[in-house]
């Protein structure tokens, strides 16, 4: 998963993020167009903001939608996709217009509940994992909530290299021998 941002100083900032985000607890099961996740961190005072939600892919008649975005962020006149349409207009003002390059199922990122708690302390990450234990949900920690979504793109392209599903462990086999997928349907 490659990105493309017009601002040198927000793509220094993308990849601050996506270098310290923390997966703290991986999806048990995957199941077959469903990733849930539950992502924190702090905001601009320091607060903890929790987001609950899920990845849920795109179907169209009950067949799953795969993207595929043919070029990357250094091939001129490439167009990734934007941001927006996985995340929501929830993304700061500076990744507005930011370009997704990657392989992978179309899923928008869906927010069930967001709640804003005290600051977060050396013992916030733990807490908040044993808080989701019953749940089946990745627990993904990010140093910055505003950008939550970078994070849990994060998350989802570790998910697809390491356990892809049917579609990408078949392409991935043509290309030289990823191993096949563990996927549950």
């Amino acid at each position: 998963m490659e990105f493309r941002l017009k601002d040198k100083r927000s793509m220094a900032k993308v990849e601050r993020v996506l270098a310290e985000t923390v997966v703290h607890r991986r999806q048990f099961k995957i199941r077959d167009g469903t990733w849930p996740f539950v992502v924190f961190g702090p905001d601009a005072d320091g607060n903890a903001v929790i987001r609950v939600g899920s990845a849920e892919q795109t179907r169209i008649h009950k067949i799953p939608v795969y993207i595929a975005t043919i070029g990357g962020p250094h091939v001129p006149d490439s167009e990734g996709l934007p941001i927006e349409e996985l995340a929501g207009g929830d993304i700061p003002d500076e990744l507005v217009g930011m370009k997704v390059f990657h392989l992978s199922p179309l899923r928008p990122l869906l927010v069930d509940t967001k709640r804003v708690g005290p600051r977060l302390d050396k013992h916030a990450p733990g807490e908040i994992t044993d808080f989701y234990k019953g749940t089946d949900s990745a627990v993904i920690e990010t140093p910055d909530e505003a950008y939550w979504a970078l994070s849990v793109l994060k998350y989802l392209d570790e998910v697809d290299r390491f356990l892809p599903g049917p579609v990408l462990a078949d392409f991935y086999s043509k290309l030289g021998g990823k191993p096949k997928s563990h996927y549950v349907n």
